[in-house]
């Protein structure tokens, strides 16, 4: 089959021009991948990316359901910044942590147990806690962080650019959110960095056993986001497996991407054939954060890992960065 792209005008804060697709078989049209109707309401799986006006929407207020699982991941020249927010039923968890390129560890700046609480006044996602604080309403928002004596210790600030949702495996209306390529200010250790970033917001009923493996990339050749997964979110009363590798043009708006039947992953690198040629995106971890969400019945494993990465191309092409890996596996 010849590749699947799906070509979208800038969905960035000047709004969504326009929605069309390139000719030749197999190329994803607005229709199959699911007219933007309203915010975050596909109809369809990763197959069928449903592509947001990226100058208009806001995240959900929190929590937004039985789990519900919030992050951001930050690639700047020298310095990583992962910050996420995680619940289910038995808890809820958040932490912040960098890697500077200079130091060559990852170094955890917050992981707490403290309840966040959203702001009621707000009509999309609000969140502040004793010292985190994290808004993201329309077309983008921010993420603040204080050290444990009260005083700032990082600032970002983040623009939507291209923003997708589709219907994870087993969900029959709790959309996922991917924005690949957000264009983000760090304020830390008295420097102004400018970078791009990943966020992702899924919520629903997931598990309870679960296990998935995730990839996804800084900028590679100045303008391509790559982000892939392999995962299972459900055994027993129909398993609910789950695969995508999407790779995206940040200038020309075209999403390449894989059928899941057609990627898969294992420990350091994921594979997709995608119009009979092969991709394939290995990494090599830097520095690794682990962390047991252990509470009441929930009991998984997240492991995170900084990695340089290389990303195959057909023809012998390849594209370095640097990637997030993501595994997470037990009991939500």
């Amino acid at each position: 089959r010849a590749p699947a792209a799906l070509r979208l005008a800038d969905l960035s804060p000047r709004g969504l021009a326009c929605l069309a697709a390139r000719s030749g078989p197999r190329m994803t049209t607005p229709s199959s991948a699911g007219q933007v109707r309203g915010a975050f309401q596909p109809s369809q799986g990763p197959d069928s990316p449903q592509p947001e006006d990226a100058a208009k929407v806001a995240l959900p207020r929190w929590p937004a359901g039985w789990h519900d699982h919030l992050q951001y991941h930050l690639f700047f020249d020298g310095l990583f910044v992962q910050a996420r927010v995680f619940l289910t039923p038995s808890l809820e968890e958040h932490s912040v942590w960098v890697f500077d390129h200079s130091v060559g560890r990852v170094e955890e700046l917050l992981n707490s147990s403290e309840k966040l609480v959203q702001n009621p006044a707000s009509p999309s996602l609000e969140l502040q806690g004793s010292r985190l604080h994290i808004q993201d309403g329309t077309g983008g928002g921010s993420i603040s962080l204080k050290d444990a004596a009260g005083q700032p210790e990082l600032d970002v600030k983040f623009e939507n650019r291209h923003v997708f949702s589709w219907l994870p495996a087993g969900q029959g209306s709790d959309a996922v959110i991917h924005r690949p390529n957000l264009e983000v200010t760090l304020d830390y250790k008295g420097k102004t960095l400018r970078g791009r970033g990943y966020s992702k917001r899924y919520f629903g009923e997931y598990g309870p056993h679960w296990g998935y493996r995730f990839i996804q990339s800084s900028w590679l050749d100045g303008h391509k986001f790559l982000w892939t997964a392999d995962a299972t979110f459900r055994l027993g009363n129909g398993e609910a497996k789950y695969n995508y590798f999407k790779l995206l043009d940040g200038t020309s708006g075209e999403l390449l991407q894989a059928e899941s039947k057609d990627t898969y992953q294992v420990d350091c690198a994921g594979y997709a054939e995608i119009g009979g040629e092969k991709y394939a995106a290995v990494i090599e971890p830097l520095g690794e954060w682990m962390h047991d969400y252990k509470a009441g019945d929930t009991n998984s494993r997240m492991q995170l890992r900084y990695c340089k990465l290389t990303l195959k191309l057909p023809g012998g092409k390849e594209l370095e960065g640097y990637a997030l890996n993501e595994r997470c596996f037990g009991v939500l």
